[in-house]
């Protein structure tokens, strides 16, 4: 069992596992005194690219939160749930846009925006996860919208285009700031034409200039000479936000 590792690890995450279910697999087969942390988390239902860091690494996942991400998703028009995606119930339905009407939303955005996230988000709020306030109904209705309307955040939108249309469904590519939840920019461009929408799918598909054709499968990964001929060493001029470099 491999002793010590330092680096970086590029996982491709399968669907309905969490990011710290991808670090539980790859510590079946190294020692246990070897940190690992991820760069940033994928919801359980997304699939793509996370970033894992090994010993002395794990201190540098700041540097990686701020870096932008690319993403590729799928919206189901005329229906939102209270997840904003499909693991959720569903809290109202709308029309179906036309093919115009949501290329039309698409190019509105700009490449700036106000966003408010969702309330099924882990952003905290005195202490406890949003998440677990609203499922465990510790506040209402109003008083989350409230939270989370307070939580808005500006985010910067380098590229955001429709890729597919084939009703009801929609597909999205959108290349985005950090911080950015891509279930509301989803919703958000179904509102801001009339309409609602649910993230049916989503895969986060680059890191800064780290892409996920450059990662392995989570379980290919099967022993520890797997996962030590995968880590990687990353200088910091390798993970600049894109910002300091525009």
């Amino acid at each position: 069992m491999i002793e010590y590792l330092e680096g970086f690890l590029l996982i491709d995450k399968p669907a309905n596992i969490t990011s710290f279910d991808c670090i539980r697999h790859i510590k079946k087969f190294v020692a246990k005194k070897i940190k690992i942390s991820h760069m940033g988390t994928l919801d359980p239902f997304a699939t793509g690219l996370i970033i894992l860091g090994f010993g002395k690494a794990t201190k540098r996942s700041g540097s990686f939160l701020a870096l932008d991400k690319e993403y590729v998703a799928q919206g189901k028009m005329g229906v939102l749930t209270e997840t904003l995606d499909l693991t959720g119930k569903v809290a109202a339905t709308s029309r179906v846009l036309t093919k115009e009407e949501l290329e039309q939303s698409i190019i509105s955005f700009g490449n700036k925006y106000l966003q408010t996230p969702p309330i099924y988000s882990a952003l905290k709020f005195k202490g406890d996860r949003l998440y677990n306030l609203a499922r465990k109904s510790k506040l209402s209705p109003e008083e989350l919208n409230q939270i989370v309307a307070d939580k808005a955040r500006e985010i910067n939108i380098y590229d955001l285009r429709l890729i597919d249309y084939n009703e009801p469904y929609f597909s999205i590519k959108a290349h985005t700031s950090h911080g950015t939840y891509i279930r509301s920019l989803v919703n958000d461009i179904a509102i801001k034409a009339g309409s609602l929408a649910t993230t049916y799918q989503l895969r986060r598909t680059k890191i800064g200039p780290f892409l996920v054709s450059n990662a392995i499968e989570l379980y290919s990964l099967k022993c520890d000479q797997d996962v030590a001929s995968n880590i990687i060493d990353l200088s910091l001029d390798a993970i600049e936000p894109i910002s300091s470099v525009i």
